[in-house]
């Protein structure tokens, strides 16, 4: 099932959806096409209504049930669909690798896609919608990677440490009163986002996204000095937006990147907060650290904590940007004694099956809680 007919499916951009020659479209409908069906509820209640990134995902999960359908048939005559068929497409997409999780993301998208089609002309359908009472697969328990407080202890050891890590190497540097870092290096940057992610619970594409003018206050000095910093605005999921806090580590680690940095790396109208080197060659118009970037600092500083231990149990790679959220969410838990609503709200997630994910300890912490039992 590949992406064959992305370029079919896709809808052209209009102006008006509500104008006189879009309204009658849809009422005359595609006669008998499932693509053409597709094409229109793109076009009608997916385009300019869905976030670009949902959009995207919806086309794609279409577009791979259209290929299993022609594939199956030879054609694509949406009266022909029925519950069997999407039945037998939800096993082929199990029996093709895709998580439980992502398949009901599929299952989803078709069945918004037939219901709106059925609710437009019950004709198309003709024995009723195809993807009524097709169950969602059942979702294996979520478990929780949170760092252990020796584990954290440790990280932002590592992190006060980075330059060390950074230094070019080479016998003409040896001995030299200030080494030279590698010119992409950027060890107060990275240090901060550990620090800030740790703090904070943000996700990766919202601590990309974050601009310097939410960041309040926004001056090193400010920040060094007060006893109170936060984050306005973060935009999250689902177009929601909520206000995170900063630890003293993250505020210190801030004002440091701050002032010693992003003046490097910042042009005359860099608003994001957290950039990409300036000499690295696929760096963006506007400099924004990317969210690969961000996977690729948190995997070697992972890698450098692991090669300093000797403990197995403190190993903390592969290091992912969740396992910060879920140690942040696991510690705001502790501190507010789980209360449902606090969490929601600094973490920016309605889903009570993730918020729990999150807030679950560690086997090893949990296994603490009977030692003495």
């Amino acid at each position: 099932m590949g992406d064959q007919h992305a370029a079919a499916l896709h809808p052209a951009k209009s102006t008006s959806r509500k104008s006189t020659q879009a309204s009658a479209e849809l009422v005359d409908g595609p006669d008998d096409s499932l693509q053409g069906w597709i094409e229109r509820y793109l076009a009608f209640a997916v385009t300019g209504v869905r976030s670009p990134a949902v959009a995207d995902k919806i086309h794609l999960h279409l577009g791979r049930y259209l290929d299993y359908f022609r594939q199956s048939y030879g054609h694509d005559r949406a009266s022909a669909c029925v519950r069997r068929d999407v039945q037998t497409w939800q096993q082929r997409l199990v029996e093709s690798g895709l998580a439980a999780a992502t398949v009901n993301n599929h299952l989803a998208s078709l069945s918004a896609f037939t219901t709106w089609v059925h609710a437009h002309d019950a004709s198309v359908f003709p024995v009723g919608d195809p993807a009524k009472g097709v169950g969602d697969l059942g979702l294996p328990p979520l478990e929780p990677r949170a760092l252990s407080d020796e584990q954290v202890r440790s990280l932002k050891n590592l992190c006060d440490r980075l330059h060390r890590f950074c230094q070019v190497r080479g016998r003409q540097h040896t001995g030299s009163i200030a080494a030279r870092l590698r010119a992409q290096s950027r060890p107060y940057r990275d240090r901060a986002i550990v620090f800030l992610l740790l703090s904070t619970g943000l996700r990766r594409e919202e601590l990309t996204g974050l601009d310097t003018d939410q960041v309040e206050p926004r001056s090193p000095e400010e920040l060094r000095r007060g006893r109170k910093a936060r984050i306005a605005n973060v935009r999250g999921k689902g177009r929601t937006e909520r206000v995170v806090f900063l630890s003293q580590d993250a505020r210190l680690a801030l004002a440091d990147y701050l002032e010693m940095e992003r003046p490097m790396d910042a042009g005359d109208a860099a608003n994001a907060l957290f950039l990409s080197a300036s000499c690295v060659a696929a760096r963006g118009s506007d400099g924004r650290l990317s969210v690969r970037a961000v996977n690729g600092i948190l995997e070697r500083i992972g890698r450098l904590h692991d090669a300093e231990t000797r403990d197995a149990s403190r190993s903390i790679s592969p290091l992912r940007p969740h396992d910060l959220r879920h140690t942040f969410a696991f510690q705001l838990a502790k501190a507010t004694g789980a209360d449902a609503y606090e969490l929601e709200r600094r973490l920016g997630h309605r889903s009570q099956r993730y918020i729990q994910r999150y807030t679950n300890p560690p086997e090893d912490v949990a296994a603490s809680y009977v030692e003495e039992f």
